[in-house]
């Protein structure tokens, strides 16, 4: 994915508005504006192993402040007539860190010159986020912009609406460098491999889908209650190019056009009875390749369970990626195929808050050493229902030939440490969310 989008990607469990805690500005009779966002921010402490790294390799270690991904949110509810409604959302990112026109890629030793003309507001900026509008009713809400579409499926914002509860980590302050659901179930390599000795060399990494896809036509279902205690929702999505238009998504090649290439996503969430379940789908035919090309379509499913008892929440989530066309191996292509899973424990009383993420990404497609470990260990503090105080400790560990990368590392505002295929990865963090 080109480098843009994924700064840009930041963390967005609110692919729907945030639950309103205060009370909306009437602009007129029949139309309302409520302002809502997060900001935060964190210290941050990272080192990496160095074990493949170049005498002038930069940053083995780092201390700095990062934004993990603030955001302010406007949005606006018009009434139609009972029950229906024109809604709109629009999410803009500001970084509390750095300014808009520092650069976004710095030049480091033994690493070339930096890109020319890229800076902060280029990643991030005015409406960069999940901005869209559409009509509710009484039979589901249909929106049209850009949307989240699937890599943040099973993150788990409870804390803020029961509604909001899923099966995958929870955590009420996170670091956005340390999110497992990023960094194993939602990161996958594509690469080459050499016929005379079968060593894979990993070429690109990859977000699953695009982080706030364009081009989107979104339906999200009304919340069906099940019994008094259980809930069911899902959505649906479609885009014809969720990279932008075709020249914007670098299709140049003579002959492509935007008619090839489109993305379905589908997703279904269930609560109740201290159970959530949570399955997702996507399948992405890239923009402009043709299906003899490498990494022609990219297919994914992910399911998650969890069950919450006394403050103690146990769960466990499996994703599958299937990058179609995604290895080559001299004139031969083959699909890069990974799964992965993650474990997340938990346990909140009074306004304290413990957990331990378990993460481990398999082989691609059964090539050897080319898998990886994480865990996290956080401890939080409530000081009030919408604010948290706490630590973060990340260690990502890859195997001698995969370089997952965390997820927005390797970039300025959110971190320099840049790590090599083989290398491990640390960071501790102390991070403040507020959710206004």
């Amino acid at each position: 994915m080109n480098c843009k989008f994924t700064i840009a990607a930041a963390v967005s469990m609110l692919a729907t508005a945030l639950p309103a805690q205060v009370a909306p500005l009437q602009v007129t009779a029949n139309t309302n504006i409520t302002i809502s966002g997060l900001l935060s921010v964190g210290i941050k402490d990272s080192q990496i192993s160095q074990g493949n790294a170049a005498t002038n390799r930069q940053l083995p270690s780092e201390y700095h402040v990062d934004d993990n991904t603030s955001r302010l949110i406007i949005s606006s509810v018009s009434k139609i007539t009972d029950g229906w409604n024109v809604i709109f959302r629009m999410e803009s990112r500001f970084t509390a860190n750095v300014r808009p026109g520092d650069p976004l890629l710095p030049s480091f030793p033994g690493q070339g010159p930096a890109p020319t003309g890229l800076a902060v507001n280029d990643a991030s900026g005015f409406a960069d986020g999940d901005t869209w509008g559409g009509v509710s009713s009484p039979y589901g809400t249909i929106v049209v912009g850009k949307s989240t579409l699937y890599y943040t499926d099973t993150i788990s914002s409870g804390y803020l609406a029961p509604s909001l509860e899923a099966p995958g980590e929870g955590q009420r302050i996170w670091d956005a460098n340390g999110l497992a659901t990023f960094n194993v179930l939602s990161t996958y390599m594509t690469g080459s491999v050499t016929p005379a000795t079968g060593v894979f060399t990993p070429t690109t990494r990859q977000i699953l889908g695009n982080t706030r896809s364009r081009n989107v036509v979104r339906y999200d279902s009304p919340t069906f209650k099940v019994d008094d205690v259980s809930m069911l929702n899902f959505s649906l999505a479609y885009s014809k190019n969720p990279a932008g238009a075709t020249p914007m998504a670098g299709v140049t090649t003579v002959g492509s056009t935007y008619e090839i290439g489109n993305t379905v996503y589908a997703r279904v969430a269930y609560v109740g009875h201290g159970f959530t379940a949570m399955g997702s789908y996507l399948d992405q035919k890239m923009a402009g390749v043709a299906a003899s090309a490498a990494n022609t379509e990219l297919k994914a499913n992910r399911l998650g369970v969890s069950y919450k008892i006394e403050g103690f929440k146990f769960g466990l989530v499996y994703d599958h990626s299937d990058q179609i066309n995604g290895i080559s191996t001299g004139a031969a292509l083959s699909d890069a195929k990974r799964s992965s899973y993650l474990i997340p424990l938990s346990y909140n009383w009074d306004k304290h808050g413990v957990y331990f993420n378990y993460g481990k990404a398999g082989n691609t497609s059964g090539l050897s050493n080319t898998g990886m470990t994480q865990y996290n260990l956080i401890y939080d503090y409530a000081l009030t229902s919408r604010a948290f105080l706490g630590l973060y400790y990340t260690n990502v560990k890859n195997d001698s030939q995969a370089y997952y990368q965390p997820f927005l590392t390797g970039y300025s505002p959110f971190g320099g440490s840049f790590i090599l295929p083989g290398e491990a990865w640390k960071q501790v963090g102390l991070i403040l969310n507020y959710w206004f």
